[in-house]
């Protein structure tokens, strides 16, 4: 009984975890099932290995055995847009923008969670949760600004998805060459969109944009629920040497956002894309497998996706006197009273105008012992967005096409497996044709690193266990250690009276507001490694994200204005480490050394004026100012041993940075070698 409330909290914890916004990178999904599958560019329809590869392909679970698993990942997107009008000019939507500004949310925790179980020689059973896919943005400056006061000074702008995927699935082994698996799929979305007031106003005093201005902005959270079927197949051929694998996933419907039902096609329709793929597994030797799926997404028979928004024909969009030729993609096609049948919330309304997306992916993986496999791939796919249809795609930039990945799996025992994965997506930019947008010039982009760390428990390995090598190695740790923490930092120095100070020093006399109170994506983390001498004393370093810092700033000489800062900190650091065990498990430890920092402060003008003149500087003129150096670091905290390779950390650390002390309180495992 205690296991059975055990695994509930589990799924309960992982529930409530899964509740954080992430942005996905192939389109609106993440390009891989799990920590694993990411180390390996995100491969998982003909080659899979633990209880998350069922969402790539459930007929993977015939060749799991019986497994637990459970990770965190830690999502690093940074995005900007770019929005601009001739001088003395105004968008259709009446505004005066003209400048770029950066998302404030940075950091996303991404957990995940799963099982497998062989219920006989021919039938698997197993489920999942882990996050699909999502958008999120929170830009400090509203470039849906207009010009007659709405939105208010300084009003931010951004929306906020999260899906949850549950799927729960079957595989039945028909011989020993094939497989077939299916997945009752179960869905959550959770969604809210800000500081889209001037779409109303524009609704109001030109042309109809929206079908429901009461129902599309500032209305907070909406949630969304529904389910879908997953089906695939696997063969086996040449002695098993070649795997091949197929994996349908329908469309999930999903319920309608009621809140948003003027903001998205169908009266608040978002279901999840259907999407189908193949994918082959070589394995020419026993330690090696070479893997590649293709995968096809439908987006554009979702209409909230597909449908095209605003964005071609322009020859008054810039001078704002002609609303209608703002929304030219949507054509003339007008109801009985004259208005736009592509109102925002209509049928045909108008979506982001995504096209479908072919995603490529190629993954290595390689036995080098009987305890450690390392792994490498590739994942590709063309961004779904148009460059005319950068309006709305400003608000969910899904525009990254590049994936680089790494990853290793290291088996300390015959029951746990610690795998960890690093994937990079380089900085992908698009550009708006010349001031064909409602809002002008449109620019979007965006990039991704993630660091993904994930726990599988082994009581039946199964097929996938054969691909590790033959060799063996010491089964004690090695004395290596790496980790990784989730950190809630302070910075000392960070107080209205200290903004206050610095402004006056140089000549302005304003007034600050601390304002962190929007969480989503604002998180601090750690990852961190090094060598015990012995039990007692050790070297460490590593590299730590400190939270983000914000404040509104209300200036009053020498001009008056506002504006919103932004504190990015982030340090190395190296320590030598000195602990004292308690007992056999438990252990105290200190640490003293020095950290390299670097900061950036990014101060966005968030004043907004009713007029065009370009005497004044533009709401969304964004500066940035950085600085960097070294400064003192130490720490405490306690630690507790699961076991030889396996320990828990929660420790207390001070940095100075830049002549200012930052605390951080962390949390999180560490895994001897």
């Amino acid at each position: 009984m205690k296991h059975n409330q055990f695994a509930l909290g589990a799924l309960g914890l992982a529930m409530a975890l899964a509740y954080q916004p992430v942005h996905a990178t192939n389109g609106f999904f993440l390009p891989g099932s799990g920590v694993r599958a990411t180390g390996m560019g995100g491969v998982g329809i003909a080659y899979g290995a633990d209880s998350l590869s069922a969402n790539a392909n459930p007929a993977n679970i015939v060749n799991t055995g019986m497994r637990g698993d459970m990770g965190i990942s830690i999502f690093n997107p940074e995005r900007y847009a770019k929005v601009g009008v001739p001088a003395g000019q105004k968008s259709a939507f009446g505004g005066t923008f003209n400048g770029d500004v950066e998302s404030e949310a940075r950091y996303f925790v991404m957990p995940e969670m799963g099982m497998t179980m062989s219920l006989s020689e021919q039938l698997s059973v197993g489920f999942a949760v882990l996050g699909s896919g999502g958008m999120n943005t929170t830009y400090p400056a509203n470039f849906f600004s207009y010009t007659g006061g709405t939105p208010p000074p300084g009003e931010k702008i951004g929306v906020d998805m999260m899906q949850v995927l549950i799927p729960v699935s079957v595989g039945y082994k028909v011989n020993d060459d094939h497989a077939l698996g299916a997945s009752l799929v179960m869905a959550t979305t959770r969604f809210r969109a800000y500081g889209l007031q001037a779409f109303p106003v524009f609704d109001e005093l030109t042309f109809a944009i929206t079908s429901d201005t009461s129902a599309m902005t500032n209305l907070g959270y909406d949630y969304s629920y529904g389910a879908g079927l997953k089906l695939g197949w696997q063969g086996d051929f040449l002695e098993d040497k070649l795997t091949v694998g197929l994996v349908y996933t329908s469309r999930t419907y999903m319920t309608k956002f009621d809140k948003y039902k003027g903001l998205f096609a169908e009266q608040g329709g978002f279901d999840i894309p259907e999407s189908y793929g193949i994918g082959l597994a070589i394995k020419p030797v026993k330690n090696l497998v070479i893997a590649a799926d293709v995968s096809r997404i439908n987006f554009s028979k979702v209409k909230s996706f597909g449908n095209l928004g605003p964005g071609t024909d322009s020859a008054a969009v810039h001078t704002g006197t002609t609303a209608m030729k703002a929304i030219p993609s949507v054509g003339d096609d007008l109801d009985n009273d004259g208005f736009s049948s592509k109102e925002l919330g209509n049928d045909a309304g108008m979506g982001f105008g995504w096209q479908d997306q072919t995603v490529y992916k190629l993954g290595v993986q390689y036995g080098v012992n009987s305890k450690l496999q390392v792994r490498a791939g590739y994942n590709y796919g063309k961004s779904p967005v148009l460059n005319d249809q950068l309006t709305f795609n400003t608000l969910a930039p899904g525009v990254v096409e590049k994936h680089y990945t790494a990853g290793f799996t290291y088996k300390p025992t015959d029951e746990l497996e610690i795998t960890g994965s690093y994937m990079h997506v380089p900085m992908n930019s698009q550009v708006s044709p010349r001031y064909q947008n409602i809002v002008g010039m449109a620019e979007v982009g965006m990039s991704q690193d993630v660091y993904g760390l994930s726990l599988g428990w082994v009581l039946d390995p199964g097929a996938s266990g054969d691909q590790y090598g033959e060799a063996s190695v010491d089964s004690e740790p090695w004395g290596f250690f790496a980790g990784m923490s989730l950190a809630g930092t302070d910075n000392k120095d960070w107080k209205s009276s200290s903004i206050n100070s610095d402004l006056a020093d140089t000549g302005i006399t304003a007034t600050s507001v601390i304002d962190n109170t929007d969480a989503n994506g604002n998180i601090g983390w750690k990852l961190f490694g090094g060598y015990e001498i012995n039990q007692y004393f050790a070297v460490e370093g590593g590299y730590i994200a400190f939270q983000d810092a914000y404040a509104n700033v209300n200036a009053t000489a020498p001009t008056v204005g506002k504006s919103r800062l932004g504190l990015q900190s982030e340090a190395w650091m190296l320590a030598a480490m000195g602990t004292y065990p308690v007992s056999e498990n438990f252990s105290l430890f200190g640490k003293l050394g020095a950290n390299r920092w670097h900061q950036t402060l990014l101060t966005t003008n968030t004043t907004y004026y009713t007029n065009a003149s370009l005497s004044k500087p533009t709401q969304g003129t964004q500066v940035s100012e950085s600085d960097s150096g070294t400064g003192l670091y130490y720490g405490a905290g306690v630690s507790y041993d699961l076991g030889k390779y396996l320990t828990l950390r929660a420790e207390w650390e001070r940095f100075d940075v830049n002549d200012t002390d930052i605390d951080a309180f962390s949390g999180g495992v560490v895994l001897k070698f």
